[in-house]
C-alpha cells in the first residue's frame, strides 16, 4: 500500500455463536466466508473434530435467518396460570402469571437467532450471538439479493 493510499482490501468482520454445541465463527472478508467450527467425532463423544470450511457467498445456494421472540414455555404457564385463577386460587394463579411475564419478557429482550447456509448441499447452522446478529442479517440480505438477481462472480476469489 502506497503511503496515503486507500486500501483496497476487504473489511474482515467475523460473526461469533455456537454450532454443534461448541463456540464457532464465521469469517466474512468481501464475498469470502471461512466457517470455523468444532464437531464431536460420534454421537455422545466428548472427542472433537475441527471443522474448517472456505467458501463464497457465490457458492451459498440458500440461506436462512431465524429470529425467534416468542416464548411457547411462557405462553403455556400463562394460560395455566388464567385456569388456575378460575378453577384453583387466585394467589397461585397470580404467582404463576408472573412467572410466565418473566419468561415472555426474557425471551423479547434476548432473542434466538440462527443463521443457516447451504453450502452445496450441506447446511451450516450457527446460533448468532446478540452482538454479531446485525452483521448476520447483513449477510443474510446480501445472499438473498444475490440468489435472486442470479448474480455471479466477476472471477474466482482466492481463498485463504
Amino acid at each position: 500500500m502506497v503511503d496515503g493510499a486507500p486500501s483496497t482490501a476487504p473489511t474482515t468482520t467475523v460473526l461469533t455463536g455456537r454450532a454443534y454445541g461448541h463456540r464457532a465463527t464465521l469469517e466474512i472478508a468481501g464475498d469470502a466466508l471461512t466457517w470455523r467450527a468444532r464437531r464431536n467425532k460420534a454421537f455422545a463423544s466428548t472427542d472433537t473434530v475441527a471443522e474448517n470450511i472456505a467458501t463464497t457467498a457465490h457458492d451459498i445456494d440458500g440461506v436462512r435467518w431465524v429470529e425467534r421472540r416468542f416464548s411457547p414455555g411462557g405462553a403455556a404457564h400463562a394460560l395455566l396460570s388464567v385456569i388456575w385463577m378460575i378453577s384453583e386460587s387466585l394467589s397461585f394463579g397470580i404467582g404463576t402469571f408472573a412467572l410466565a411475564a418473566a419468561m415472555i419478557a426474557y425471551r423479547i429482550a434476548r432473542p434466538r437467532r440462527w443463521l443457516a447456509l447451504d453450502v452445496r448441499g450441506r447446511w451450516l447452522i450457527l446460533r448468532v450471538d446478540g452482538s454479531s446478529a446485525p452483521h448476520a442479517r447483513t449477510l443474510t440480505s446480501r445472499i438473498e439479493q444475490r440468489l435472486l438477481t442470479g448474480e455471479t462472480q466477476d472471477r474466482p476469489l482466492a481463498l485463504p
